[in-house]
This record gives structure tokens, C-alpha cells and sequence, in this order.
């Protein structure tokens, strides 16, 4: 995962615009079921395609939205705790572009595996109420235990209770803002 590891030169930096990019088409994907429910109940007077295209328009700029809120907010105060891997200098090990780039990647992740599982309710007669409230967070869930291993990667063999101490409120604030 040294990938992730973006530093101050412009190579790296472009790793985390494509992540930027591919975050909204992910969720697209993943709200794929959501917003055709959308499209049935209020879009199908907008026109077949308007209406498609804005209820996908909005789920994929909604879901990005509150990525992004989330993932700034959460190193804010990731950085911030006192619990937080710091070097010797102490300064946080994992600046923002790093945090950022890793979060997203994992949440990508996490997209695409929820929006292959959101077909599974086209196929199997299973609740509507699992496919979108229950199945999200437990997907969520396990991109935050992910996020939490990527930056264990990222700091010494000792440091995983201060990582996980700094990371509570964090990991919160993405369980409430992750869709």
C-alpha cells in the first residue's frame, strides 16, 4: 500500500485525483438500487432519461459530498488527538494527503463491493430495508476497520493502541456520514 503514501511531488498527487474522480462513479454504482427507486417514485415524470440522470446525479453528488465532509473532518480531528502516531519531531506520521487518498481508496473499495451486492435483491426476494439501511453500515463498518489496518501499515508494530484510541471519534464521525 505504499501507493497511498503520497508525499509533496505531483506524481503522487495524481494518484489521489483519480481517486477523486472514481469516488462519485463508485457511488453511483452503489446507489444504483437507491436511485432507481428514486427514478420509479419521483423521477419517471421528469422523462426516462432526465429523470434517470438526475436521480443518479444526485446520489453519486450526495454520496461524494458527505465523503468528503466526513473524511476532511475525521483527520481534522484525527490529527488533533493526542493519542495520533507522531514522529520524533511531533508532527502527525500520516499528513492529510496520505489519510485522504487511503480513505478514498477504501471507500472505493467498499462502493463497488456494495453496489455488486445491491443486484442481489433484483435476484433474491430480501428486504428492501436491508439492501438500504442495514447493509450500508455493515459495508461501512468494514471500510473503517479497513481504513484502520492501511494505517497500521504506516506506523510502528507498537503504535496500534494509540492508532485505534485516535481513531474512535474518527471512525464515528465516517459511521454517521458514510452512506
Amino acid at each position: 500500500m505504499n501507493f497511498l503514501r503520497i508525499e509533496n511531488n505531483e506524481k503522487d498527487k495524481s494518484i489521489l485525483t483519480i481517486l477523486k474522480v472514481l469516488l462519485p462513479i463508485t457511488y453511483v454504482f452503489k446507489l444504483w438500487f437507491e436511485a432507481e427507486l428514486i427514478y420509479n417514485s419521483v423521477g419517471a415524470s421528469l422523462g426516462v432519461l432526465f429523470g434517470r440522470i438526475l436521480s443518479y446525479a444526485v446520489n453519486g453528488g450526495l454520496g461524494f459530498l458527505f465523503a468528503f465532509v466526513a473524511v476532511s473532518w475525521s483527520y481534522s480531528i484525527f490529527m488533533k488527538s493526542k493519542f495520533s502516531p507522531v514522529d520524533e519531531n511531533c508532527n502527525c506520521k500520516i499528513n492529510k494527503q496520505t489519510y485522504t487518498a487511503i480513505c478514498y481508496f477504501v471507500i472505493c473499495i467498499t462502493n463497488l463491493i456494495g453496489g455488486v451486492l445491491n443486484f442481489v435483491p433484483y435476484a433474491f426476494p430480501i428486504s428492501t430495508v436491508f439492501s438500504m439501511l442495514l447493509m450500508p453500515r455493515l459495508i461501512t463498518l468494514f471500510a473503517i476497520c479497513g481504513i484502520i489496518a492501511i494505517l497500521n501499515t504506516m506506523c510502528k508494530k507498537d503504535e496500534l493502541k494509540e492508532l485505534i484510541t485516535s481513531m474512535a471519534i474518527p471512525s464515528i464521525i465516517l459511521l454517521l456520514l458514510l452512506r
